[in-house]
């Protein structure tokens, strides 16, 4: 076969397996879809461009490649982000939520041999954090986290015996909401000098939407993540502060820990929010409502569904459910993909030990599930189970019944 051919094979793959993914419902939390237009950038030239020039400076344009799109940044996505957070100070340099995390803590964590405290990964922290903090020179300390509550006595003792710069709290697999206030009463209690770091990378679009509070209210001294789950963005980082000395930190690290920071994705960010600021609100309310029926009626249809004994299920996003072990989890996930239907399989979530589906209602939310979609979606959950229907069209019956998307459909 020669190199053209293949090619050929390669492209047709692509463009079958893109037709798939067009049609297909995606259930996995950490990912969501952008819209048409917040696409539009990473289809231009600015793709292939540096921009460093954030200042606007006539006599600082060594790359002119940006400079007749650099205001879209400055302006349209500092802005609109700006205004989401109700936070002055916007940092969208960060190209993931662990590049962002790797710069709060350079900007914030102080000198090398001090301590940074991050959550538990057995209790829902992400799974990086505290290897990362050694990695840039720093003590790491976890502290436990139960249905969205610090331990507060581990905290304080913590924070009186070690003093840390930072506590960087990184919930990120919860059916919680993460309770910043407390935390922050502990620390002007015990540690003054001690800053406070949300990192809301899976509830980011909960927060800017106003489903959830926003740790910034709450006495965080900065917040930010990734914006490509519950936020519909591309993949990149934000990082938000009302204190502009701290922001002035996170930057000089930002400096020199950075190079490109895909400047067609940071012009996607800005269209994707300013998208947000019309349809947020209602899309983050609804995403919360459809993790919640969904739950609901699987527990009904009496598949396992994680909840407290209080009966809570879920707060966020996220509803978790068990199917039984690794291989009939794994079956079980591999026949919804065969219906269009992409679950994600975690094996450490808190207080579930062993394989679980960790699905996210972000993605069916943005393009348009409603109440009807969520029906239509449990209905196929029980379908894969029994077996039946092994037609392969599961997506398209749950998408027959999507309403508008939350976004501008007249850019589609």
């Amino acid at each position: 076969m020669t190199d053209i051919e293949e090619l050929r094979k390669v492209i047709g793959r692509f463009r079958s397996q893109a037709k798939k993914a067009d049609i297909a419902v995606n259930l996995v939390p950490s990912e969501n879809k952008l819209s048409p237009l917040a696409q539009l950038p990473l289809s231009t030239d600015y793709y292939n461009r540096y921009f460093f020039n954030d200042a606007l400076d006539p006599g600082f344009w060594q790359f002119r490649g940006g400079q007749e799109a650099a205001e879209i940044e400055t302006e349209l996505t500092l802005g609109q982000l700006s205004r989401l957070g109700r936070a002055p100070h916007v940092n969208a340099r960060p190209v993931s939520g662990l590049s962002a995390m790797m710069m709060a803590m350079a900007g914030l964590g102080g000198k090398p041999g001090g301590t940074v405290v991050s959550i538990d990964a057995t209790s829902g922290g992400h799974y990086a954090t505290a290897d990362i903090a050694r990695r840039l020179g720093f003590e790491s300390a976890t502290v436990p986290v139960v249905r969205g509550r610090v331990d507060e006595q581990r905290l304080g003792q913590v924070l009186r015996e070690r003093e840390p710069e930072l506590v960087y709290l990184d919930l990120q697999n919860s059916r919680h909401e993460l309770e910043v206030s407390g935390v922050a009463d502990l620390i002007r209690a015990h540690s003054p000098r001690t800053h406070l770091h949300v990192d809301c990378s899976h509830t980011m679009g909960l927060v800017l939407g106003a489903a959830l509070g926003n740790p910034l209210d709450a006495g965080a001294d900065t917040m930010g993540g990734s914006t490509h789950k519950s936020f519909p963005g591309p993949h990149k980082g934000v990082l938000f502060t009302r204190n502009p000395e701290l922001h002035q930190r996170l930057k000089k690290a930002q400096f020199t820990m950075l190079s490109s920071h895909h400047f067609a994705e940071t012009l996607a960010l800005g269209l994707a929010a300013a998208e947000f600021r019309h349809f947020g609100q209602a899309y983050a309310e609804q995403v919360i409502g459809n993790a919640r029926l969904f739950s609901k009626l699987l527990a009904a249809d009496e598949f396992e569904v994680a909840a407290d004994e209080d009966g809570h299920i879920t707060s966020t996003h996220q509803v978790w459910v068990k199917i039984g072990d690794a291989e009939q989890t794994d079956r079980f996930s591999e026949s919804l993909y065969d219906h269009g239907i992409r679950a994600n399989v975690q094996v450490d979530l808190p207080d579930f030990p062993g394989p679980m589906l960790r699905l996210g209602i972000n993605e069916l939310t943005f393009m348009g599930g409603r109440e009807a979609a969520v029906h239509a979606l449990a209905k196929e959950f029980s379908n894969v189970r029994a077996g039946v229907r092994r037609d392969g069209g599961g997506s398209r019956r749950v998408r027959e019944h999507y309403g508008l998307p939350f976004y501008f459909v007249e850019f589609s």
